[in-house]
């Protein structure tokens, strides 16, 4: 009876290795949960094998059709903020700028940006953008709140300054201004530019094949067009994310074949929830005069 017992109450290595087996399973369920759960609380919602099928239909005929899918996809999430890294390079005044690392909070609305940076700062290391804020006096447009990058800068000025968002101090800076920051700009100024080669007929269109950025699988998308007024670059490579939609690298190139613009999205974070209250000069970290 007590050896009886002992079998009973003392497993075999065969009952540990079933008993680790169905504890393994168990928990990969479980992180499977998690992760859908993770997944439908940020509003970003993975395509489905049939999509994915589509996509690469589109990648490789129809890069509208593609882009006009990711606009539409992005607007059904109704993704209201997002934090992520942001870098980028430009060549600016005939010049290539050294690649920049940026920390961004974006809100959709009122549209809104926040911007850090953390490596190879422009004249200003922090800006702060909120539509419908910081008006100038002479226009009445919205201006961006700049935290001057030299120490005694900071302390001539008060701590910031007001500048247009387009304005020439800015455009020294930058090619885009930061208005033009986000997923759903990038998607439109894509398109336009598509739009507008392909009524010209004069609009390339290749599939280059598939990569990673930032550790995410991309199908990405490249276009040819002529040296004419009204095209940002000669060619254009865009990395569409393959399980959210979203364009999270574009490279242009000019008609010498260089670089002209390098802008990459980083560790891209949906579910932070931001609201107003966080686009302060205050809650940013810097004052105003």
């Amino acid at each position: 009876m007590k050896k009886t017992l002992l079998k009973i109450i003392r497993p075999t290595n065969r009952g540990v290795r079933v008993l680790v087996g169905l504890l393994l399973v168990a928990l990969l369920c479980l992180q499977m949960t998690i992760a859908k759960d993770e997944n439908e609380a940020s509003g970003l919602v993975k395509v489905d094998a049939s999509t994915s099928a589509q996509i690469q239909h589109f990648a490789e005929t129809d890069h509208v059709a593609l882009l006009e899918m990711c606009l539409e996809r992005f607007r059904e999430r109704n993704a209201k903020s997002y934090t992520c890294t942001f870098v980028k390079q430009e060549k600016i005044r005939g010049r290539l700028g050294k690649r920049q690392t940026i920390d961004v909070k974006f809100l959709a609305k009122p549209f809104s940006v926040a911007m850090r940076w953390v490596k190879n700062p422009p004249k200003g290391d922090m800006i702060l953008y909120v539509e419908g804020k910081f008006k100038d006096d002479k226009t009445g447009r919205s201006q961006m709140v700049v935290r001057p990058t030299h120490v005694l800068l900071r302390g001539f000025t008060g701590g910031s300054v007001k500048r247009l968002p387009d304005g020439d101090d800015a455009k020294k800076s930058t090619l885009r201004p930061c208005t033009m920051f986000g997923f759903e700009n990038s998607l439109k100024s894509l398109l336009d530019v598509y739009k507008l080669a392909r009524q010209r007929g004069e609009c390339v269109e290749r599939m280059k094949g598939f990569s990673k950025v930032d550790g995410r699988d991309c199908i990405v998308l490249v276009r040819f067009l002529p040296e004419r007024k009204g095209y940002p670059a000669k060619k254009t490579i865009v990395c569409i994310d393959l399980k959210y939609l979203l364009p999270v690298r574009v490279q242009g190139y000019g008609w010498d074949d260089k670089v002209n613009c390098d802008y990459e999205y980083q560790k891209v974070n949906f579910d932070v929830a931001l609201q107003a209250k966080d686009f302060t000069p205050k809650a940013v970290g810097f004052k105003t005069k």
